[in-house]
């Protein structure tokens, strides 16, 4: 598999020039090290965090979107048993995936744990507040989100904070040899390859890629990635536009993206290509935040 670009620290400039204007992947090291979530984002941290939230975990395929709801505590005492298990030499079931949660706005006091945040790796339009668009994922060992691209075409860059995750990389342009079925899922299984079942993935060029803590990994907009996770694991991420991307998304829904990522995408196209604050956006936008989910 081809490997993917890495450097320990980028200016948000030369970010935009050398791999977002180029829709070209990569992995970045060293610009969280300053971050207290690095070391304190432990089981018991987020018992005491909770506050007594439900959150919605996902139950076997996340691609179904079958939902359990529970409290982060004890979405926690679940994992904590499952691995202890798994380190006895069992083979417990796998335990729900909490997946695209927007945890910044159900516990806030989590924010101040990843500052100070690398803002300048986003456009200036989503500088204010960026904390707004994280969705965040914590799993167990063996978790595994099938392959897919992002719904909304957007870019993606995603943090690791605990453990370590596998992710699969596939260009956009290699989307027809993957056998996407609906909009964004697709059957193949880069990890797990048949070609006698899907032929047309023999062409396909995978690049892979294993984040530990503290890495962020940059995926351009329309890469179809597979993620596992390695051990029991703590991340986030944050979708966001250029203007470029965003135009492209609102067209998306010509090739049959679900008709909400129209909207979705005109939001986000209108702050930024007519420079309305996002202040003005974000209201009509969060409910995405759920819908993704």
């Amino acid at each position: 598999m081809k490997k993917i670009q890495i450097v320990d620290t980028i200016s948000g400039r030369d970010f935009h020039e050398k791999f977002v204007k180029t829709n070209t992947p990569v992995l970045i090291r060293k610009m969280t090290q300053g971050w207290d979530a690095l070391h304190a984002w432990e089981a018991d941290y987020f018992k005491e965090m909770e506050g007594g939230v439900k959150m919605a975990t996902k139950v076997g395929d996340v691609s179904k979107g079958e939902r359990r709801s529970m409290l982060l505590s004890e979405y926690v005492r679940l994992l904590e048993g499952y691995e202890q298990q798994l380190r006895d030499g069992q083979n417990p079931p796998k335990p729900p995936y909490l997946h695209d949660v927007p945890i910044f706005h159900l516990i806030p006091g989590l924010i101040k744990d990843i500052e100070p945040f690398p803002v300048d790796l986003l456009p200036k339009w989503y500088h204010d507040k960026w904390y707004n668009y994280i969705q965040f994922f914590m799993g167990a060992t063996g978790s595994l989100t099938p392959l897919h691209f992002d719904t909304l075409c957007t870019h993606n860059l995603f943090f690791q904070v605990a453990g370590r995750k596998r992710f699969l990389l596939i260009p956009p342009e290699q989307k027809e040899k993957c056998y996407v079925e609906g909009w964004r899922w697709a059957k193949f299984d880069p990890s797990r390859p048949d070609y006698d079942k899907f032929p047309l993935a023999r062409g396909v060029e995978p690049m892979e890629v294993e984040l530990g803590p503290g890495d962020i990994l940059f995926m351009p907009s329309g890469t179809l990635h597979q993620v596992h996770g390695l051990s029991y694991s703590v991340s986030f991420n944050i979708d966001w536009h250029t203007v470029k991307t965003a135009r492209k998304g609102v067209t998306s829904v010509l090739q049959g993206a679900p008709r909400q990522n129209g909207y979705y995408n005109m939001l986000i196209l209108t702050g930024l290509a007519l420079n309305v604050p996002a202040r003005y956006i974000f209201p009509r936008y969060k409910s995405y935040l759920n819908y993704v989910s």
